[in-house]
This record gives C-alpha cells, sequence and structure tokens, in this order.
C-alpha cells in the first residue's frame, strides 16, 4: 500500500472551496513524490499542523498546467524548485548550505534570497546565544564530517598548508549567469596572487568532460593542486577560502576562515565580494587583515539561526506558520 503524507494532490480547482484556506505547495519532479508519500520532515511538519492553523494542504506537481495560474492567485502557496515567481503569500522552501537547515523566504533561495538584501549588524545579535549555536554546529559538523554532499574520510593528522582553497561549482551553464568569475578565470588569478599551494576541488557533479578540463588547467600552474579531500580538511588547511557562491564557502565560515565569493550570493556580508581577477588578487593580500575582527559567530547565528529554519527542533512548526501567516510587508 503506498504511503501517504499530510498534503493531499491538487487535482482540480474543486479542492481550493473550502472552509479552511488553502495552503498550496508547488513542488518539482525531484521533491513532488517524496512530499506526497510524506518522506520530507520539512513539508511533513507543515502540512500535518495545517488544519489547526485553519489551512487545508494541498499539493500540486510543478510543471502542471493549474500551477502556473495559481500562482497568480492570492492563496498561500510554497514553491520548491526552481520556479522564481513573486508574489505576497508566495515562499519559497529549499534545503540550506547546511544540512538540516531550511529556506522559507518570500524572494527565493541561494543568491536569490531575501538575506541578499539585508543588512547585517552584529550589535543587534545576541553574543551568548550566538556563541552557543555556532559552537554546537560547528561541534557536530566537524566531529561527523558533514557537510552538504558526502565527503571522504577526514586525513589523520590534517593537509599540508596552503595559501588557499578553491572550490570548483557547476554554475556556469545557467541561462542567465550569476557568477562574476568564470571557474579558469577564478583559479588562474587566485593562483597568480600567492605563491604557496592552492587546493583546487573539483564539484561532484561536473562531467567528465569539464573534469578533464580542470585537470589540464590546474595541470599547467605549479601550484595548483587538485583534491578531493573533505571540504573540513581542505578548509583547515587552507589561509583562505575561494569559491563563486558554493555552499562550502558557507562552511568556511564555520571554521573562522576568510571567504571570497566571484558570484552573487546571499551571504556576501560575511565574504570579501570578488567582482574581477584583479579584485580576487587584492582580497587575497589582504584577507587575514579583513577577517581579523570579523563576528563570525554572531554572522552564522543571524544567518542560520535567525533565518533558517530546522525541520527535527521542537519549535519548527510554530517558526514555519509564523512566517508564512504573518501579514505580508506594505511597499
Amino acid at each position: 500500500m503506498q504511503k501517504r503524507g499530510s498534503f493531499k494532490k491538487l487535482n482540480h480547482l474543486r479542492q481550493l472551496d473550502s472552509r479552511k484556506q488553502p495552503l498550496i505547495v508547488h513542488a518539482e519532479e525531484a521533491w513532488f513524490r517524496h512530499i506526497l508519500e510524506g518522506g520530507c520532515e520539512f513539508f511533513e511538519k507543515i502540512g500535518a499542523s495545517a488544519h489547526a492553523r485553519g489551512c487545508k494542504p494541498l499539493l500540486i506537481h510543478a510543471e502542471d498546467v493549474l500551477s502556473f495560474g495559481l500562482l497568480g492567485s492570492d492563496h498561500l502557496q510554497i514553491v520548491i524548485g526552481p520556479k522564481r515567481t513573486q508574489g505576497p503569500r508566495i515562499f519559497h522552501a529549499q534545503p540550506s548550505y547546511l544540512r538540516g537547515f531550511w529556506y522559507l523566504d518570500p524572494q527565493g533561495y541561494y543568491w536569490n534570497s531575501s538575506l541578499s538584501g539585508q543588512l547585517f549588524d552584529p550589535q543587534a545579535v545576541d553574543g551568548a546565544a550566538a556563541e552557543h549555536f555556532f559552537n554546537g554546529v560547528r561541534g557536530h559538523a566537524l566531529r561527523r564530517n558533514v557537510s552538504k554532499r558526502a565527503q571522504s574520510a577526514r586525513t589523520p593528522g590534517g593537509l599540508a598548508p596552503a595559501d588557499a582553497a578553491i572550490f570548483v561549482q557547476d554554475i556556469e551553464k545557467y541561462r542567465e549567469p550569476v557568477h562574476y568569475l568564470t571557474t579558469a578565470e577564478m583559479i588562474t588569478a587566485a593562483c597568480a596572487a600567492v605563491p604557496g599551494r592552492v587546493y583546487v576541488k573539483p564539484h561532484p557533479l561536473q562531467d567528465a568532460a569539464a573534469l578533464r578540463g580542470l585537470e589540464e588547467l590546474c595541470a599547467g600552474i605549479a601550484n595548483a593542486e587538485l583534491s578531493r579531500a573533505s571540504v573540513h580538511d581542505l578548509i583547515a588547511a587552507s589561509a583562505a577560502v575561494v569559491s563563486q557562491n558554493s555552499a562550502v564557502g558557507f562552511e568556511a565560515l564555520m571554521h573562522r576562515k576568510p571567504v571570497l565569493t566571484c558570484a552573487a550570493s546571499d551571504y556576501h556580508h560575511g565574504t570579501l565580494v570578488c567582482r574581477t581577477g584583479a579584485e580576487l588578487q587584492e582580497n587575497l593580500s589582504r584577507a587575514g587583515e579583513a577577517f581579523a575582527a570579523f563576528p563570525f559567530e554572531r554572522y552564522f547565528y543571524w544567518f542560520l539561526g535567525l533565518h533558517m529554519l530546522e525541520p527535527q527542533k521542537p519549535d519548527f512548526a510554530d517558526r514555519a506558520w509564523n512566517r508564512l501567516l504573518a501579514p505580508a510587508p506594505t511597499k
């Protein structure tokens, strides 16, 4: 017998006629069946608590013709997938940079989230709460070698020191570019800026042709060293971390390391943003000084603890519904 979750499949508009207001989730193929069968804790907890909030949880495939029309309505809706539809009652859900944390954002996720336009004021963040949160998340991730993607086993004794670690992505294929520097520009500029070793970690989603190109590029640069070691070992061994807008760049803040980003990012408040190769080289030369007094704990807590949601926490449903049912901001 097929397992059923808290969300019912939306097949026709008559299902919207109810005393309870509909909560409509639009899910792309990768998420649709998982949510329908109750396998996604984030949505299952929201769906299970919907009726108590006066809502009727409904699920529709993002490619269904009804989905496109409903996104223009004033119903309460959550989108999970690549659609970036905006509306006063539309929220975007997506796993965040660290496993266990989720976006539920009125604008988008990753580089497109509402955090990209917010100001970070460290004085407005509770220092004691931030330190407790930072130490807990950091301790768990480092002890268990946890990252967004599965990692190689930790290297006993650590890796040889490096001037920088570059974490390659797979974002240059997108129709609307968000990167300022290509992978080749980023690697070439960074390696020319420092005398010591520069680790370069391929992205696990790169195809054979892209990986071959990366290997050839690094083979022609004396101080570039390809590595598939754990991101935690690579970050720990390196004086600075460079990426376009990788989740690993955010993880490096957990190691209290200077981070340089070469693409649009919603965690830019905690990085040196590099829009040209020259800017990347200049920022590498001053990264240590620039981050000497950076409040890593407060920023980490501000971004993850205050703005992301943790489905595994007892207060998750209350926090999610407070966000979903809050009055839309007036413009």
